[in-house]
């Protein structure tokens, strides 16, 4: 990159253009890139949580919708959401997946429209921003998995809080202050990821070259407590799924911070491999681009460093970065080092610095618009058709382990994720004549993940439930002590176990352990209906307690 090209958002030459066509050409692209994902059906992958048993949809329950987490975070409005949707076509997954769909194209006009206007309405650098947001395949995880609703809800409130904060920097109305906190606090209200809205609000601030004044900051108050309020919040409904430290030493957690950053920004080129899970390296061998990454992140200070004064550069890669600050692992979540989802805002800035290099070169050697052509359709060609594939993968829960396994044979998470599948296969009656090999093969996969992550719970779940139906009793009544043992205390899945733990306590003959365990389940829920029957055949067969 030459010192001396400056990289402008606001060439003048190539953009008088009718806006609309445009418009419309990138969300036909985008709508089409996406359209096999309307035939999808609901996976394994956290849509149990977070739909097909979620009670608090049913009804809806609208107290629990504003009081009670869900998968381990705080945000009512993504399921009221899914309530609705709930209300229009019960546990068909269409309407769920058209919304997600529809939101996604309305979050690809919204990058359209906050481009157009921090570039000076630069329409070229509006039309490929937007595109390559659009049909960016690592978006597929976002758009295309039903539980990640809460990525394209809260990038639809945080784009329209951009979007009115600006026109606040242009205009100094109150009312579009407001309007910025307002949906800043809808955002909010969808996803926690939001609470770094008053960083980049800061970064508008640079962008449009405010000085910096007491108003500045007092300006922001609202927005900051708003996030700290739920910073705190987010951090108590976290807090059982955070990895102890014990899991990786402290010394570690910046080397995958590092990585993080360096692999979102690789794989904003090159989208391979894709896949719905990406494991930690095993702590005996790390792996060279982990230990390297550290490099990565001095030469991108150096070029911050070099290229100071180019405003374009700085803001994009500021604004990659603060979107990518609460997903760095810093503070373990989940088994993943990296996660697809995580880069759908954080692209926005790499795709405005990709697209205003590239108008910018255009201006400068007189090329007019063929640079701007030749990256349209090559990104159309090579992401869109990528985008269109991958979301096939996202089908349904077979399709999408087999493919993550393609990648991690080994993934503990994986490997379990896909072992309740098979087992909710073979249990089916269409499926009688396959189902001593499926169980087999899902025996198999909880055997692998199982010794890769021994506290896998629901692998011991899975494994459990088969050794019952194939009476291996004791066998089951192992993995029912550490279902117990491993799940969250009070919770349906540890109620499950000590329904299993029942069921095979009373085909060994032992009715007062089998009474116990069926109690102990009816405790947590009245509604297990194997406890409640089983928990009766004991009464009638060995105590004839018939009442």
């Amino acid at each position: 990159m030459d010192k001396k090209t400056k990289l402008s958002a606001k060439p003048g030459k190539i953009v008088s253009k009718p806006i609309w066509p445009w418009v419309a050409l990138v969300l036909a692209i985008t709508a089409v890139s996406f359209a096999p994902m309307l035939g999808n059906g609901f996976t394994n992958w956290d849509d149990d949580y977070y739909v097909t048993l979620n009670n608090l949809l049913r009804g809806p329950d609208w107290k629990g919708l504003f009081t009670q987490p869900v998968g381990n975070n705080y945000h009512p409005l993504t399921i009221l959401s899914l309530a609705l949707n709930y209300q229009i076509s019960g546990l068909s997954p269409e309407s769920y997946f058209l919304v997600n769909y529809l939101l996604h194209l309305l979050n690809t006009f919204l990058v359209f429209r906050f481009v157009l206007q921090i570039s000076g309405k630069n329409l070229w650098v509006a039309v490929l921003t937007s595109l390559i947001f659009g049909i960016h395949p690592m978006h597929v995880e976002s758009v295309a998995w039903i539980s990640e609703r809460k990525d394209v809800l809260y990038s639809f409130f945080f784009l329209l809080s951009l979007i009115a904060y600006w026109k606040f920097l242009l205009n100094n109305r109150k009312r579009d202050y407001w309007l910025s906190l307002l949906w800043f606090t809808l955002s909010l209200l969808s996803k926690p990821a939001a609470i770094v809205l008053p960083l980049i609000l800061f970064l508008l601030d640079y962008w449009k070259e405010r000085k910096i004044t007491r108003s500045l900051f007092i300006e922001k108050i609202p927005f900051v407590v708003l996030s700290a309020v739920l910073a705190i919040l987010t951090l108590q409904v976290q807090a059982p799924a955070i990895s102890g430290l014990e899991v990786f030493p402290l010394w570690t957690k910046p080397l995958f911070a590092c990585y993080g950053v360096m692999i979102y920004a690789v794989r904003f080129i090159i989208p391979y491999p894709l896949s719905a899970f990406h494991p930690y390296p095993a702590m005996s061998d790390l792996g060279w681009a982990v230990m390297l990454s550290p490099l990565f992140i001095l030469a991108l200070v150096i070029l911050l460093w070099v290229f100071r004064k180019n405003k374009t550069f700085v803001f994009s890669t500021a604004f990659f970065v603060i979107n990518l600050l609460l997903v760095l692992q810093v503070i373990s979540i989940g088994g993943a080092i990296v996660a697809e989802r995580y880069t759908y805002v954080p692209y926005i800035g790499a795709a405005f610095l990709l697209s205003t290099a590239v108008v910018s070169t255009a201006e400068k050697y007189r090329y007019k618009a063929l640079p701007v052509w030749i990256l349209f359709v090559a990104v159309t060609a090579v992401f869109g058709s990528m985008t269109w594939q991958r979301t096939k993968v996202w089908k349904d829960s077979g399709a999408l382990w087999n493919n993550t396994l393609s990648h991690y044979p080994d993934a503990p998470v994986p490997r379990g994720n896909r072992a309740s599948f098979l087992y909710r296969t073979a249990i089916e009656p269409e499926h009688a004549a396959e189902s001593d090999s499926l169980f087999r093969q899902a025996i198999d996969d909880c055997t692998v993940s199982l010794k890769g992550y021994p506290g896998l719970f629901r692998s011991h779940e899975t494994r459990g439930l088969i050794y019952l139906r194939q009476n291996r009793n004791f066998e089951a009544l192992s993995d029912a002590d550490a279902l117990i043992r491993l799940s969250p205390a009070g919770s349906a899945d540890q109620a499950l176990g000590f329904s299993m733990r029942g069921t095979a306590n009373m085909r060994l003959n032992e009715p007062g352990k089998a009474i116990a365990d069926f109690t102990s389940c009816l405790a947590i829920t009245t509604e297990d209906d194997n406890a409640l029957i089983n928990r009766g055949a004991v009464y009638y067969s060995s105590y004839r307690q018939y009442d």
